[in-house]
């Protein structure tokens, strides 16, 4: 369900991320001042919270920085033969209580250029992007605006990691990967726009996810693994449901390579947009991505990001991930708990409960379950006439493009007497909508036989033919490729720890005991981790 929060306000840098040089094509030095490399996210009140009719559509963007003090001058190398354009983006970590001007400087021999300055006086990420004139170096500096202040001593600032490249679009697809949240493979039915597209490519109509809940599925696609081997989601259940608050751990994904940073390393401006608090950058599912950002949980708060951050690289190599949260109860508005049940199911899921007891919960007569799924639908309806209108933005910028059509869980809609996700491994939750459609490139097909959904990620880097250290992809013809089908560690009490769908469409039972919990523990502030403990999960 969507998580009902107390919100705080929170600004973040540097949260959950390797603290390592990330991709570059330039060579960089501090001339004034001290850098490290890290990230830096700007992240309003509402990071880690609930969204609501009323929320603005941006809560956080992060990027991969250089992060350096005021004043500072950094200088930066231009790559001989990659080509005229530059492209950052700077911001204060902190809201300055002066203005701080940002120039780009190109110091060629004796001559210098101003190419680009601006005077800010928030902690808004301000994207750059010029055209060099030869070759040279760039100077990159910040400063107060105010000539009696400019070598006062001021906030920290970041600038994005710099990249170099050639003004015309490089001889490689585009990738466009949507991924839905809480889409049963049932509701293609009431998405004529999805079906058509998706009957364009390649389907896989028996794809299941790794698990039950967003975080652990999510943390597979981004990186090939099962969430035995990454680890991400929550720690394991107490021997007995006490019906007291769950304080299970969050796990965060480890340092292990996805297949952004894959993408990234290929070339590949790279992009995620979001709109599910577990996605947030204390997962480091981000990783790899240049651009990163959570937005309001509906269909459009996204598209206007998406589409100028799209345009804007349109001279390069493009990997752009959204993921929606259309279709996630509440369905309609923030009403529909009281209007449906009559009773609070925030209070109820914070709870370690049984699976008879959440059965019990969501009792309710038939005409309530109608009414649910007309309103589920109608949300499926919505993001189906969205999403038609997102693609036909996007792809007039781009005259090769592959699209991948990805569910992290279905949902339960009473089809074994409960409701929602995270409690079973039913067809309904774990059987999930798979494509991918490359016009003219990938023949219309079906493919029946049951497949890990996961495995998508990797299956782009070799259908594209993208160097990568990630596991072997059971979606095309990899001779190595591990071809078991599994979904486990549920988010809550469930009669299974998990099933092992068997290529005949059979399956077998995985017990909780045969589970592991090797996950890194969330370290995240204090403030975040109560934030995120607030959200339904726990009640520290």
């Amino acid at each position: 369900m969507r998580l009902l929060a107390t919100i705080i306000f929170l600004c973040i840098t540097a949260v959950c991320s390797k603290d390592a040089t990330p991709r570059t094509n330039a060579i960089v030095s501090a001339q004034v001042g001290v850098m490290r490399y890290g990230a830096s996210e700007e992240a309003s009140e509402l990071y880690g919270g609930e969204s609501t009719t009323s929320s603005p559509d941006l809560f956080s963007m992060g990027r991969q920085a250089i992060i350096c003090d005021t004043p500072s001058r950094l200088l930066v190398k231009i790559p001989e033969a990659i080509g005229q354009v530059f492209t950052t983006a700077v911001r204060s970590t902190t809201a300055p209580n002066k203005e701080i001007t940002f120039s780009v400087v190109q110091q060629n021999g004796e001559e210098l250029e101003v190419l680009t300055s601006l005077s800010v006086n928030d902690n808004k990420w301000h994207p750059i992007q010029v055209r060099l004139n030869g070759g040279g170096e760039l100077l990159l500096n910040a400063s107060y605006a105010m000539p009696s202040s400019a070598s006062d001593a001021g906030p920290e600032i970041a600038w994005a990691t710099p990249d170099f490249s050639a003004s015309l679009h490089p001889p490689q697809s585009d990738v466009i990967f949507i991924s839905i949240d809480t889409m049963r493979s049932s509701a293609l039915s009431q998405a004529p726009f999805l079906s058509k597209l998706i009957a364009t490519g390649r389907q896989y109509t028996n794809a299941y996810s790794p698990s039950n809940w967003t975080l652990p599925a999510f943390a597979s696609v981004v990186s090939g693994l099962t969430p035995q081997q990454h680890g991400a989601g929550r720690g394991a259940f107490a021997e007995v449901a006490g019906g007291k608050a769950d304080k299970r751990d969050f796990m965060s994904l480890g340092d292990v390579p996805t297949f952004a940073e894959a993408f990234s390393a290929a070339g590949y401006a790279t992009a995620f947009i979001h709109q599910n608090p577990f996605l947030e950058s204390w997962t480091n599912i981000q990783q790899g991505f240049d651009m990163y950002a959570r937005t309001a949980d509906r269909v459009d708060s996204s598209q206007q990001l998406a589409t100028e951050w799209w345009y804007s690289n349109s001279h390069r190599a493009r990997l752009l991930m959204l993921h929606f949260m259309e279709p996630h109860w509440p369905y309609s508005s923030e009403d529909d708990a009281q209007k449906y049940f009559g009773k609070n199911i925030s209070d109820f899921s914070i709870l370690d409960k049984t699976p008879q007891q959440r059965r019990d919960f969501f009792a309710v007569d038939e005409n309530i379950k109608d009414a649910v799924h007309a309103a589920y639908n109608a949300q499926i309806r919505h993001l189906d006439e969205q999403l038609e209108l997102t693609l036909a933005e996007l792809s007039k910028t781009s005259s090769d493009y592959v699209v991948v059509i990805h569910v992290d869980h279905g949902e339960e809609l009473w089809d074994q007497g409960s409701f929602e996700h995270g409690h079973t491994f039913a067809d309904c939750v774990v059987k999930v909508p798979l494509a991918i459609i490359h016009a003219g490139n990938i023949e219309p097909s079906q493919i029946a036989k049951p497949v890990a959904a996961h495995h998508i990620g990797t299956y782009l880097l070799e259908y594209l033919d993208i160097e990568n250290s990630m596991p072997a992809s059971a979606l095309g013809k990899n001779s190595n490729a591990d071809l078991s089908v599994t979904s486990t560690h549920p988010l809550y009490r469930c009669d299974i720890g998990g099933k092992t769908i068997h290529p005949d469409g059979s399956y077998s039972v995985i017990g909780h005991q045969q589970l592991e919990y090797n996950g890194k523990a969330v370290e995240l502030p204090a403030d975040v981790l109560a934030t995120l403990r607030q959200l339904g999960y726990s009640d520290d």
